[in-house]
């Protein structure tokens, strides 16, 4: 169950068996009066579909994504180790990635297609292969391969365009509300159309689960812009904090997912 925790982690799962609620405020603290809308008049509703397309313009067009990643968290037990997080991926496709310390001793090793997930654990010489929708059956969330690549971009997930409730801007920022049978998410841009935060709640008080995703220290490359340092927190019974620090990262270059399961190493369940 290690890597299925790690997954969450990494790709904001909700659940991850714990967390307790955080209320997070979404939007700098400012004391500019804000203007809320509400989306019924159809200038307003223009205005908010050119600040989404303007979002999606800002994300990177990619085949391959590399990364290096410092994932720094906490849970109901205090700080936990840090570890690296070396990520490759091609789109719509495969996922790889290979876990292990900071002196590069690995420990893990994970290959995820749109069907599966496979787990080499170096060190108990084991392997687990697990149907993808296990992910969905476990964190009780609509995540689908899709999902997972955007979260490791840095694009917002469950976000439903069809349904927002209201919209509001200042200065600084504009926030948008969506609110479908699942979630309510309060998106958060800049003027630049970056995203600075993405709030999800759960609509039903059964999970009462809530998470939010701060995106900071932007970096420029080919035009387009890439946060390097996101900040998660996840909540439901006890809390979640998770840091990812992102050392390195590149587009568009071939990449080998090599993954060969030792003939000695056992399958587990």
């Amino acid at each position: 169950m290690r890597i299925l925790i790690f997954l969450f982690s990494l790709v904001l799962f909700f659940s991850c068996r714990s967390t307790k609620k955080i209320q997070k405020a979404i939007g700098k603290k400012t004391e500019e009066k804000e203007v809320v809308l509400l989306p019924t008049h159809a200038d307003t509703v223009s205005m908010i579909k050119g600040i989404l397309d303007s979002v999606e313009n800002r994300q990177f067009s990619y085949t391959t994504f590399a990364a290096r990643i410092k994932v720094e968290y906490k849970n109901e037990n205090g700080k936990q180790p840090d570890f690296i997080a070396n990520v490759r991926m091609r789109k719509d496709s495969l996922i790889w990635i290979s876990i292990g310390s900071e002196i590069g001793i690995e420990g893990l090793r994970v290959l995820i297609d749109r069907d599966s997930i496979r787990v080499i654990d170096k060190l108990a010489n084991t392997y687990q292969v697990r149907p993808l929708a296990s992910i969905q059956d476990i964190s009780h969330l609509p995540f689908m391969f899709g999902d997972l690549q955007k979260v490791l971009i840095g694009d917002p997930v469950f976000f439903n365009k069809d349904s927002i409730l209201s919209y509001s801007n200042n200065t600084l920022s504009h926030s948008i509300l969506s609110c479908d049978i699942q979630f309510r998410h309060l998106l958060s841009v800049d003027k630049n159309y970056l995203l600075e935060k993405s709030k999800i709640d759960d609509v039903s008080p059964v999970f009462s689960r809530t998470a939010s995703v701060s995106y900071n220290e932007y970096e420029e490359r080919g035009g387009y812009y890439f946060s390097t340092l996101r900040e998660i927190y996840i909540a439901t019974q006890s809390n979640l904090d998770i840091t990812l620090k992102f050392k390195d990262y590149k587009f568009n270059e071939d990449l080998s997912y090599p993954f060969t399961i030792p003939k000695k190493f056992k399958r587990i369940l």
